[in-house]
């Protein structure tokens, strides 16, 4: 009688391994789920990250550049990493009048929310100034 006892308790039944089972498929959804958010989350950093590298990169080209913007809004656009971002650059005037303020604003699409924002300014060459 000890002996069909022991065959009995020797092994998992059907049951157990099928709960056992279930429970390795619940992780394993689990796990796919927290991959699938990390690329995602991934997917907005990098996208984020390429649209301040362009609004970074238009505000320094306005700043630089021998011909200076007018007081005013412009639009363009700029392709980086691929991909092609829309941006929107307003000059305006500041409390000093040799010196103006530059905002850039990034989107990957028409109409499509801002993504990042520059800001800068630069000062007006007057006359008699080395360029």
């Amino acid at each position: 009688m000890s002996n069909a006892r022991a065959e009995r308790e020797a092994g998992f039944s059907v049951v157990e391994a099928l709960v056992a089972l279930a429970v390795f498929a619940l992780a394993g959804v689990g796990l796919i789920q927290l991959q699938a958010h990390s690329v995602q989350t991934l997917t907005r950093a990098e996208r984020a990250a390429l649209a301040g590298i362009a609004a970074q990169n238009t505000l320094i080209e306005a700043i630089t550049a021998r011909d200076k913007a007018p007081i005013g809004e412009s639009v363009g656009a700029v392709d980086i990493a691929g991909r092609t971002w829309l941006w929107r650059m307003r000059v305006a005037a500041t409390a000093d009048a040799n010196t103006r303020r530059v905002t850039v604003i990034v989107a990957d699409g028409e109409g499509a929310a801002p993504i990042a924002q520059a800001d800068g300014f630069y000062v007006v060459a007057t006359s008699g100034a080395a360029p």
